[in-house]
């Protein structure tokens, strides 16, 4: 798994993400706090099954869904004012390149 560049982004992507989340206010803590980690932690757990499958595609593409769920959730995040635009935009360019990390992956299994 560690040789997997999409595997090693997206987990750099939780490690940074995570404590920004967890700065969010208490309300949203147990509903778009926990989404955002969920989905995060999803799109990793898929990654490690699409990894060990023989047939990838379809969970290549349950990632790229999750992937734009995700994407949804930060901008949510970032409209809500939980999410600095800063933060959003670092967020948004790690979240593009494990897609296009996915979008070739998907491209090379045919």
């Amino acid at each position: 798994m560690d040789n997997l560049v999409i595997y090693q982004r997206i987990y750099d992507f939780t490690l940074y993400l995570f404590p920004i989340v967890d700065r969010f206010p208490k309300h949203e803590k147990f509903v778009l706090c926990t989404h955002i980690k969920s989905c995060t932690l999803d799109i990793a757990r898929e990654v490690i099954r699409a990894n060990k499958s023989r047939n990838k595609k379809p969970l290549l593409y349950e990632i790229d869904v999750k992937l734009e769920e995700l994407r949804m959730l930060l901008r949510l995040a970032h409209d809500r004012k939980y999410l600095s635009h800063k933060s959003y935009e670092q967020s948004s360019r790690l979240v593009a390149e494990v897609g296009r990390l996915l979008g070739g992956w998907i491209k090379s299994v045919g």
